[in-house]
């Protein structure tokens, strides 16, 4: 990741990934993960996140994750950006495609695959599965004044 791919402000931390069919140069090494996952990004410290883990993830076509996992603590929510694939959740296939959005808990155990021609695109995001958010708007406040958008 090159520095200039993240902008920091005193409230926010954004960084630029890229178009998704960059994705595919992406790794992730031990002990991050237990083997080495092309395609795979972990984003939550580059953008300076205690709350959650979201990684941006590519699997080419026939390939996949070779080995059932589960988390001690972390429900996964998986939301599928293109393509489409499988994964097995408790023994249970589910096939997914682009919009789908799949949420598992913690003693799940999972895997995907790609069984496609074309390569499938997701986000993984991962926060404590005991944890509760108000969710919709109901956290929101307004704020005074309007957006004043640079010209």
């Amino acid at each position: 990741m090159a520095e200039d791919d993240t902008i920091r402000g005193t409230n926010f931390t954004c960084y630029h990934a890229g178009p998704k069919e960059g994705w595919s140069e992406f790794r992730s090494e031990p002990p991050l993960v237990p083997r080495i996952a092309p395609g795979k990004q972990f984003v939550r410290s580059l953008i300076g996140s205690a709350g959650l883990e979201m990684s941006l993830n590519v699997v080419a076509p026939g390939k996949g994750i070779p080995f059932l996992h589960k988390h001690r603590e972390n429900d996964e929510v998986y939301y599928v950006v293109a393509g489409k694939g499988q994964f097995l959740v408790d023994s249970e296939c589910i096939d997914v495609s682009e919009g789908s959005v799949l949420r598992i808990s913690p003693s799940a155990p999972r895997a995907w695959r790609n069984n496609s021609t074309e390569p499938m695109y997701f986000l993984c995001i991962q926060y404590r599965a005991d944890s509760e958010v108000t969710g919709g708007t109901s956290d929101g406040v307004g704020v005074e004044g309007k957006p004043a958008w640079p010209s």
